[in-house]
């Protein structure tokens, strides 16, 4: 998926050393119990609540607008409510992904980023992210899914109004 779109886009980049000979592929999920869905504009209280940056009125807002505007997605489990979660902001960077504490630890994000990548991969837009380097779980799955590791620094965007 990912190491396709970097092999068109900059091959340069690849490093088979640093890829995982998984190539992303993963088990199916159990669909009795978890339902794939987008998120809506009421689950942003949700992921306000666990997000590194989130906890404020603000940070809610911005929640809000990406999911309005753009595509997220999510597992619904057993009660209906989102079990764990992916947006995309407005620089298409897949933002916020998350999973509820009692969902930890079964692997529900990495069907979730799967399913984002494969829908936004028919699209033609490449899907990228930044992971904070202290987010280990999240470090070892973007090496699962063969993300493609990028020689500079997180950059903050500043967009004004003109």
């Amino acid at each position: 998926m990912i190491l396709q779109t970097a092999k068109k886009l900059v091959p340069s980049l690849l490093n088979a050393k640093k890829l995982s000979p998984s190539g992303g592929t993963h088990d199916s999920i159990n669909q009795e119990m978890f339902k794939l869905s987008s998120l809506d504009v009421t689950h942003a209280v949700l992921v306000n609540k666990f997000w590194h940056f989130g906890g404020n009125e603000r940070s809610q807002r911005f929640i809000e607008r990406c999911i309005q505007t753009f595509p997220s997605f999510c597992l619904l489990g057993p009660e209906g409510t989102p079990v764990s979660w992916t947006l995309m902001d407005q620089t298409g960077e897949l933002r916020m992904a998350g999973t509820v504490p009692e969902y930890r630890g079964h692997r529900l994000i990495f069907h979730v980023i799967c399913a984002q990548i494969q829908a936004l991969e028919k699209l033609g837009f490449p899907m990228y992210s930044h992971v904070d380097k202290a987010n280990h779980s999240m470090q070892r799955l973007n090496l699962k899914i063969q993300s493609v590791p990028m020689p500079c620094d997180w950059n903050q965007w500043q967009c004004v109004p003109l």
